[in-house]
């Protein structure tokens, strides 16, 4: 609920309305992100909102980061050759659900 009156993108709040977070639209901004619907794994989103931003920052995003880096270097470097098993095309994006991401990543190496 709004304490006060503000304004937010040109959009007036009155003190004492109720406000709703859409969290699915998080990182789906197109004037934040290039094509935001895509899936693209080497995109430069370093403000995504997936660990929260400013004073609601994560305390554990750094440590996530750390540990998606360790385990993801430490999976390539011994399989080297692990790739996709079906053509990309072929994914099943989870898209309509409360965490998006692929419903399976068949692999093969």
């Amino acid at each position: 609920m709004a304490a006060a009156d503000l304004e937010i993108a040109g959009v007036q709040i009155r003190g004492g309305d109720r406000i709703s977070v859409l969290v699915a639209s998080a990182n789906r901004d197109e004037r934040a992100f290039a094509d935001p619907d895509a899936f693209d794994i080497s995109r430069d989103a370093r403000h995504h909102l997936a660990f929260g931003h400013g004073v609601h920052q994560c305390l554990g995003g750094n440590l996530s980061r750390a540990e998606l880096e360790i385990v993801y270097g430490t999976v390539l470097s011994r399989l080297p050759d692990l790739r996709l098993a079906v053509p990309f095309d072929e994914l099943s994006l989870a898209i309509g659900t409360p965490f998006f991401g692929l419903h399976t990543l068949p692999l093969t190496w």
